[in-house]
C-alpha cells in the first residue's frame, strides 16, 4: 500500500518539478521529483506513492502515456494521478479521465492550491473525482 504522504513530481520542466518538490517537502510531504517521464513508472513502482502530480506536455511520452502504464500496472494502478497541465479544456480534461486521471489542474498552480489538493486526498478520500469537483467547484482543479 502507497505510503499517504509520498508524492512524485513528474514534469520536464526541471525547475518546476524541483520548486514543487521543495514545496511538498517543507509542508510534510515526503516528495521525490523527475523531469524524465520515461523513468516516473519504475519510481513509481519501486518506491510506492499515494499520489503523481504529473505534466502531460513531456517530449517523448507525454503524460497521458504515462498514465496509461501506470494504470495498466498491477503495483501502480491504485494511485492518485493528478494532471498538472496548462492544458484545460474540456476535451483536455476528457483525454486525462480516459487516460486514468483522477483528477485535473490547470497551470500556473499556485502552491496553496497545489497543497489543499494533496492534503486533502493524502486525509483518505478515495472518491477524489466526485469530492475534488464538489470543493472546487471543476476549475482551476477539478476531479475527472
Amino acid at each position: 500500500m502507497a505510503d499517504h504522504r509520498r508524492v512524485l513530481v513528474v514534469d520536464d520542466y526541471r525547475d518546476a518539478a524541483e520548486a514543487l518538490q521543495l514545496l511538498l517537502d517543507a509542508d510534510g510531504f515526503e516528495c521525490r521529483a523527475t523531469s524524465d517521464p520515461h523513468e516516473a513508472c519504475a519510481i513509481a513502482r519501486d518506491w510506492q506513492p499515494f499520489a503523481v502530480l504529473l505534466d502531460i506536455a513531456m517530449p517523448g511520452l507525454d503524460g497521458l502515456e504515462v498514465a496509461r502504464r501506470l494504470r495498466a500496472d498491477s503495483a501502480t494502478m491504485h494511485m492518485l494521478l493528478i494532471a498538472c497541465t496548462g492544458y484545460a479544456s474540456s476535451q483536455d480534461r476528457a483525454s486525462a479521465r480516459a487516460a486514468g486521471f483522477d483528477a485535473h489542474c490547470a497551470k500556473p498552480l499556485t502552491p496553496q492550491l497545489i497543497l489543499r489538493v494533496l492534503e486533502f486526498a493524502s486525509e483518505g478520500s478515495h472518491r477524489v473525482a466526485d469530492d475534488l469537483g464538489d470543493a472546487y467547484g471543476g476549475a482551476p482543479c477539478a476531479g475527472l
